[in-house]
């Protein structure tokens, strides 16, 4: 490509692909969590992504109204922050505690290099419109890791999702 919108494009299906990862990742693991609670936010966090993987394609379609939003290349480059094989856990069976901190860990990380990634990104495309969203996915990334490590804390610290302790017989 070499139209000065190809580089703003490429960026935003580097963007699609971090986010369809993310409706899959939160889907699988809202299946794979016991407690409704923690469930029920995972649930949240996938429709977030789900939002954002329409906000990508939308401006996608307004930048090049042509162009199918999944038959663009996405910038290589920026791909490398969605790990190959991040789900390690099977999604037919509750998960353990040490299972469920351990998706936790890598879902911060994602969230960490998706909202990097959307910053760089920012800094270099010249299309207004592109730059604002991706600094608002940026923002809400951030969230997205500060809920994380909220529920990751209160695991660790009390062994159930936003302070709802199992009771302890005995």
């Amino acid at each position: 490509m070499s139209d000065p919108g190809s580089l703003e494009l490429s960026i935003l299906s580097s963007a699609l692909s971090v986010e369809k990862f993310g409706i899959e990742f939160y889907r699988r693991f809202s299946e794979c969590v016991s407690d409704e609670n923690g469930a029920a936010l995972l649930r949240g966090l996938g429709r977030d992504e789900e939002t954002h993987r329409e906000q990508v394609e939308r401006e996608m379609r307004r930048m090049a109204p042509d162009v199918e939003p999944g038959s663009v290349a996405p910038a290589r480059t920026l791909l490398g922050i969605v790990p190959e094989n991040a789900f390690p856990f099977p999604p037919d069976r509750c998960m353990t505690l040490e299972d469920e901190i351990k998706a936790l860990e890598v879902g911060i990380q994602v969230e960490i290099s998706s909202s990097k990634m959307y910053r760089g990104a920012a800094l270099i495309v010249e299309e207004p419109g592109t730059r604002k969203l991706l600094e608002s996915l940026a923002d809400i990334e951030e969230g997205h890791r500060k809920l994380l490590e909220d529920s990751m804390r209160m695991l660790r610290d009390q062994g159930a999702w936003y302070g709802y302790s199992p009771i302890l017989e005995g």
